[in-house]
């Protein structure tokens, strides 16, 4: 189950104009690992080491931009350290920047940004779009530029907006119930009808046990003379008489008892 459910919308907005979805995710960095030497484990990376590997960054020779932006979004060496100084507890140095980390850390900027209010209906859509533009520079204020100079918008203002409806409906229709298979035992007879049914059983139990139809072989016709075999050919011809009405009566008393405990 995805615990930013309600988020997640927005979140995968985010990965997409950053840039980051076509590269490495969560691993990636500020041009594609131009400022790291090629490509870095950031996941397996605790918060202490990322801000090493940040601090790196922002001292390489060819960083003109002089940005330390590294995961899915783009999380800069100072707004990594305000989240670890505003929530210590929860971002210790010793935490890995794994995925559930950086989409944590991206959900909180959401809500520094006032997503929340938003939701609450306390927030214009407007101003929700603006505040986002600064936390993103790929995204578009409600004019539709980046809120910094020079940045170019990577998807339209029109478009936020469908995410943020998006946002919306699954904050109204609230986090899905994951399903979970319950295995049914195979039924069981009632105890009333089991003593039904033996009771309508026991004279047919004769008929076919020990004291009836069983005990009738094919082994009597050895050694019989002509008159015996056409005899036994009538006996036969009453044997298959009684299965007919056999098959009547199981269908009767099938009925009976259905009627009885039904």
């Amino acid at each position: 189950m995805d615990k930013y459910y309600v988020y997640r919308p927005m979140l995968d907005l985010i990965g997409f104009t950053e840039g980051t979805d076509k590269g490495n995710g969560y691993n990636e960095t500020l041009a594609y690992g131009a400022y790291t030497g090629g490509d870095v484990n950031l996941v397996s990376m605790t918060l202490a080491e990322l801000d090493a590997l940040q601090t790196k960054m922002l001292k390489h020779p060819k960083n003109a931009l002089i940005s330390s932006a590294c995961g899915r979004y783009q999380i800069v060496r100072t707004t990594a350290r305000n989240i670890r100084k505003d929530l210590p507890s929860r971002y210790p140095a010793t935490r890995k920047f794994d995925k559930d980390c950086q989409d944590e850390m991206a959900c909180y900027l959401l809500g520094q940004r006032g997503i929340d209010k938003y939701l609450a209906g306390r927030l214009s859509e407007d101003t929700l779009i603006d505040n986002l533009a600064k936390e993103w520079a790929s995204l578009p204020t409600t004019a539709g530029k980046g809120h910094y100079g020079g940045q170019h918008a990577a998807v339209t203002t029109l478009k936020v907006r469908s995410v943020l409806a998006e946002v919306k409906r699954r904050h109204a229709e609230g986090q899905p119930v994951e399903k979970v298979e319950v295995p049914v035992d195979k039924p069981v007879v009632p105890q009333k009808v089991e003593q039904k049914v033996k009771e309508k059983s026991d004279w047919l139990t004769w008929l076919t046990g020990g004291g009836g139809l069983s005990t009738i072989g094919l082994g009597w016709l050895a050694g019989m003379d002509w008159q015996a075999i056409v005899a036994g050919g009538i006996v036969l011809i009453v044997v298959l008489l009684l299965f007919v009405l056999l098959r009547s009566q199981i269908i009767a008393a099938v009925r009976e008892i259905k009627a009885e405990v039904g």
